[in-house]
């Protein structure tokens, strides 16, 4: 192991003169849960500022191109509408509410809005949205899930909704057989349309579950990946073997080994290999929302790998490079001014203790952008009714 650079030092040391603050606390199960968490994180966000990627030609050609290149329409405008529509009728009915132009990144090209109207009245189709949860989920689920705040907001409106949890430490191909399974086993009326979410390893996840299981991709009509590791992130690729081990130890009783799989699906090396050797059914829609923030805006646990990541892109997530989370060929939705944890973990509502000592920057409005992901896919499929 390398030493780390002095300004690596001083981030650690930052962060262990917090610990020392939370141990005035009493040592109830969240401060406990946190310093696990806090200790994984930094863990995973490397020993060194040094280059993350590896000198490797067994990676497939690749390109960084604007969207159009890469086939992705541009449906930001229409998804700022909508989220707009909605934070405006919400007002401040729910926390974390915030205006939507600080919710949403605005770059640059973003095409003018044609001012349509937004539809805010209860569910027009039947439709059941799917969440497939990221990398641990399985092994913490008893302490936080994905959008647990927001899905009841969602279930009022007339949207059914749905987690399948997959297996934490799993790599991509074992969950998504799980996903498959899930699936089979769900009462699915005939004119019930199938949305999946797959929300960081999530995304990866589903996606294979699609090539690889046609009678899954015959029930689904659309995917969206919410900061989803697409095409994989540096931080897998630069983990020691070793780390990838030590998480089976770790959340040995929470959840089942993995055995260094989970970690692997999400390398880059990994998924830009899948990606060239697969396509996905043309049948399906695919929408992407990415994720990033300054590093001011970014939860002081996660600010280690923000940094890494940093060196190879500044927007980012703490988890995913922007331009790693968009599905090729699909539609790009929007840009979330937040972290990775934030947009979907409510960290800040159901352990405020732990928030604000290490999860620091996790409020999002959570039920603004899971009711404008609904009422998106909802217009797109009536034909933009």
């Amino acid at each position: 192991m390398r030493l780390p650079s002095d300004g690596l030092l001083h981030k650690r040391f930052s962060v262990q003169e917090t610990i020392l603050s939370v141990s005035r606390f009493p040592l109830a199960r969240e401060v406990f849960l946190g310093l696990i968490s806090l200790w994984f994180s930094l863990l995973w966000a490397g020993c060194t500022p040094s280059p993350m990627l590896k000198y490797d030609r067994k990676t497939p050609p690749a390109a960084l191109v604007p969207i159009a290149y890469a086939g992705i329409s541009d449906e930001r405008a229409r998804f700022r509408e909508i989220f707009c529509a909605i934070q405006q009728n919400h007002g401040s009915r729910f926390p974390d509410d915030r205006p939507c132009e600080q919710a949403l990144h605005r770059l640059s090209g973003e095409p003018v809005p044609e001012g349509k109207s937004v539809n805010l009245g209860n569910a027009r189709l039947p439709m059941r949205f799917v969440i497939i949860p990221g990398l641990l989920e399985e092994c913490v689920a008893d302490f936080i899930q994905p959008f647990s705040d927001a899905r009841p907001h969602l279930d009022s409106l007339g949207f059914k909704t749905d987690l399948i949890m997959v297996s934490g430490l799993g790599g991509s191909a074992q969950n998504a057989s799980q996903i498959r399974e899930a699936v089979a086993s769900m009462a699915l009326t005939p004119d019930e349309k199938l949305v999946f979410i797959g929300y960081s390893k999530g995304a990866a996840d589903v996606l294979e579950a699609l090539v690889r299981y046609p009678e899954l991709s015959s029930l689904t009509s659309v995917v969206v990946t919410l900061a989803g590791v697409v095409s994989g992130t540096p931080i897998a690729d630069d983990l020691p073997e070793v780390l990838k081990k030590f998480a089976d130890q770790m959340f040995q009783g929470k959840c089942r080994p993995g055995e260094g799989q989970a970690f692997e699906s999400l390398s880059r090396k990994a998924r830009l290999a899948w990606l060239s050797d697969n396509r996905l059914p043309a049948s399906v829609r695919y929408y992407s929302l990415a994720a990033f923030a300054d590093r001011e805006h970014i939860s002081l646990i996660l600010r280690p790998s923000y940094d890494n990541l940093s060196l190879i892109d500044p927007l980012n997530d703490s988890q995913v490079i922007f331009h790693d989370a968009l599905v090729p060929g699909g539609a790009l939705l929007g840009y979330l001014n937040a972290d990775h944890w934030a947009v979907a973990l409510p960290f800040n509502r159901e352990h405020p203790t732990l928030a604000s000592v290490f999860i620091t920057r996790n409020s999002y409005p959570r039920e603004t952008l899971l009711e404008a992901i609904a009422r998106f896919v909802e217009e797109s499929l009536l034909g933009g009714q």
